[in-house]
């Protein structure tokens, strides 16, 4: 292989490099794997949301309990207060039973307050429990999907890296100054930075060359390495 067949070699070998990168960063089970963890975390987000929900019925709940038992303690020491003897006054005693009677009132209320919330909290604690349960399946899909993405990347990693000992195996048949050129020279020009001159014009050119630039490369020896003063790209006579 000429030094120059072995330039051009160097620069297919970075293009494919360049290539495999992409195709890296927009490997299909990347996106799988962004998916599968935005999946994760919108039922993550569902389930703190119903949570919230559920720990303000759990509070009303505990507070129409409390009340319900604070009527019942009212009722125990009314109840002694009026069958323990120790009222005599026919009207105290009406009074007592007044008050217990809109007491039984007030806790059948509660009591029912109470049933009505533990109604609406059954379907949440279903809800947060069916979404957990999703929660850890959607927890395995993310894992197999990094599994896919690790097996894939690593494909590509190994093309890679053959890419780069190819690419080291041309250079080493190329001039160091010459791949210094092209090295500086491939950083804005990419693919074509190294291009043939045909007839009278650096291939790589949008525009046909001037013809003294085009009488000057072409007045090089087959082989040499010019540069183009319109590109900028290496253009082999």
């Amino acid at each position: 292989m000429s030094p120059m067949d072995a330039l051009f070699a160097v620069q297919d070998e970075d293009t494919i490099v360049r290539q495999l990168r992409h195709r890296h960063a927009n490997l299909p089970e990347r996106r799988a794997l962004v998916d599968a963890e935005a999946m994760v975390v919108a039922t993550a987000a569902q389930v703190e949301e119903h949570k919230v929900s559920h720990l303000d019925l759990f509070r009303r709940q505990r507070r129409y309990e409390g009340e319900v038992a604070a009527v019942e303690d009212r009722l125990g020491e009314l109840d002694t207060l009026l069958y323990g003897g120790s009222v005599t006054s026919p009207k105290e005693a009406v009074a007592i039973q007044t008050e217990i009677s809109h007491l039984r009132e007030r806790l059948d209320s509660l009591e029912g307050t109470v049933l009505e919330v533990m109604e609406e909290l059954e379907p949440v604690e279903r809800l947060i429990a069916d979404l957990d349960v999703r929660g850890v399946e959607e927890a395995s899909v993310v894992e197999h999907c990094r599994g896919e993405l690790l097996a894939a990347e690593a494909v590509v990693d190994a093309d890679v890296a053959q890419a780069n000992e190819r690419r080291s195996a041309a250079a080493e048949q190329v001039d160091h100054d010459v791949l210094a050129r092209y090295d500086r020279a491939a950083a804005g020009l990419g693919a074509s930075t190294v291009v043939h001159f045909a007839g009278s014009n650096c291939t790589g050119c949008p525009y046909s060359m001037p013809a003294v630039e085009a009488d000057r490369v072409r007045a090089l020896a087959e082989g040499t390495l010019a540069e183009c003063n319109e590109c900028g790209r290496l253009v082999v006579r």
